[in-house]
């Protein structure tokens, strides 16, 4: 089925763009809660093309009046970069979950966690604004005014424009698919450590994470053909005109080109690119919604929002009943750590449970779980350890008794932890590995260069 021109959007697609952005602002406050940058940048994004796309289609419906240019400026800019925006965010979320799946740890230290912030703004806000610069070089004039669909941004089809506007959406796509491919292989060869990485956690869920490597994932499929189709497109079929010089470029730069109803339909196209461009925006918003709008925590906060406003009447609703949460550490508490096979054991042909000495404490031991740190700048130590996981010098003395001592499972353990040092039972020296919470007391500095750092480090957990 086909489509002459835009009028058919009307009224279905401002409602659903309005829907769009309510769904994708209701999980918005978890994620700004735990402060994931990715996801919220995506949202934003997300929530500002579906509001722009709903208001032009409101306000140009069967016209090509233009009240107010300025409001055309910021559509252009913006709808120019919100795909290139879009792959970014979901770019610096699989990064972000590939570090977590590679290093199989979730605490950082203060100067880390804000070299994360930092570079994280930088990414989901500062490219992109780059990006808008480099569509300038590209923009024939002003913006279009198309009628039922408003501004839109305007490209002069040029060798050039492929070098520095269209090929870059692409290559973000088939990075983050990179990524996320080699998260999922991490997780499949190390899912008993991937299991135990969350069980100290109290802001981070496993759910959430493979829900936002989930969504990810399938936010770059949907993405990917579509950008590939345009670049192929635009190559093969419309006319690329000959770069001549900037002046030529952007001669009569100033002009805003109106395209009504008869003139999109004689354009070749033109109105099936647009609409799939408009429609996605769209679907990005439900999708972010189905993976993050309908989990635990989004049910309990809707609970919340309820008895708020049924106390605001005097009505006061029953507490909802606590589920539980399993253990996957306690003994039999979980196949998949206990030590039964399971059919990713009998894929790769392993045995049953894991394969460090971290399992056995886990399922066969009393692990003290206290996590106490103290740094002194005035006491330091010589038995500080260069730990290859946050490269911080480290003196600790970590306490823990097992019940039962094998000498199999204490060569595992030094295999897969060489710069810990054990002796009668106790581990010193140690770092927080696993995602297992243990006591560690002493003094961190972290490596810059050849330089110390001369104020204590803490350590805060990873959110994501």
């Amino acid at each position: 089925m086909t489509f002459k021109n835009f009028s058919y959007m009307y009224p279905v697609y401002p409602i659903l763009c309005i829907f769009s952005a309510i769904f994708a602002l209701i999980p918005l406050a978890t994620h700004w809660m735990a402060g994931n940058i990715g996801a919220v940048s995506l949202a934003l994004w997300i929530i500002g093309g579906n509001v722009m796309a709903a208001v032009n289609t409101i306000v140009w419906r069967g016209n090509l009046r233009n009240p107010h240019p300025v409001w055309g400026d910021i559509c252009q800019a913006y709808f120019s970069v919100m795909n290139f925006a879009i792959s970014a965010a979901t770019l610096y979320i699989q990064f972000h979950l590939w570090k977590v799946a590679r290093n199989k740890r979730l605490l950082v230290s203060v100067a880390e966690r804000r070299r994360q912030k930092i570079w994280g703004i930088c990414w989901c806000y500062g490219i992109p604004v780059i990006f808008v610069v480099l569509h300038y070089i590209v923009q024939g004039h002003r913006y279009d005014v198309a009628e039922d669909l408003g501004p839109m941004p305007t490209t002069y089809l040029t060798p050039v424009a492929f070098a520095v506007y269209y090929i870059w959406d692409p290559i973000m796509c088939l990075i983050s698919i990179g990524f996320s491919l080699h998260t999922y292989w991490i997780i499949i060869r190390h899912r008993k450590q991937m299991a135990k990485v969350f069980v100290s956690s109290k802001k981070n869920s496993e759910k959430r994470y493979y829900r936002l490597l989930a969504m990810s994932l399938m936010l770059t499929l949907l993405h990917l053909p579509l950008v590939l189709w345009v670049v192929i497109y635009n190559a093969t079929v419309a006319t690329v005109y000959p770069w001549i010089s900037w002046e030529d470029t952007h001669s009569n730069y100033m002009r805003i080109a109106y395209i009504s109803r008869t003139m999109a339909e004689s354009f070749t196209n033109f109105v099936t690119i647009s609409s799939i461009s408009y429609w996605a925006v769209t679907l990005c918003g439900f999708t972010f919604f189905l993976f993050f709008g309908t989990g635990t925590e989004a049910r309990r906060q809707y609970w919340a929002a309820l008895k708020w406003v049924a106390a605001r009447f005097g009505i006061k609703l029953p507490e909802r009943k606590k589920k539980e949460k399993k253990n996957p550490t306690a003994s039999g508490a979980s196949a998949s750590v206990a030590g039964t096979p399971t059919w990713f054991d009998r894929l790769f042909g392993r045995r049953g449970g894991d394969d460090s000495f971290l399992s056995t404490l886990g399922t066969s031991t009393t692990t003290a779980v206290e996590f106490s740190t103290s740094f002194n700048k005035k006491e330091s130590s010589s038995r500080g350890v260069r730990s290859p996981m946050n490269k911080a010098r480290m003196d600790e003395t970590i306490s823990i008794s097992p019940s039962v001592d094998h000498k199999r499972d204490r060569d595992d353990f030094k295999r897969h932890n060489p710069w810990m040092e054990t002796s009668m039972g106790e581990v010193t020296s140690g770092e927080y590995d696993d995602g297992i919470a243990l006591e560690v007391r002493g003094e961190s500095a972290i490596e810059q260069g050849q330089q110390q750092s001369e104020h204590p480090e803490t350590f805060l957990e990873m959110t994501f």
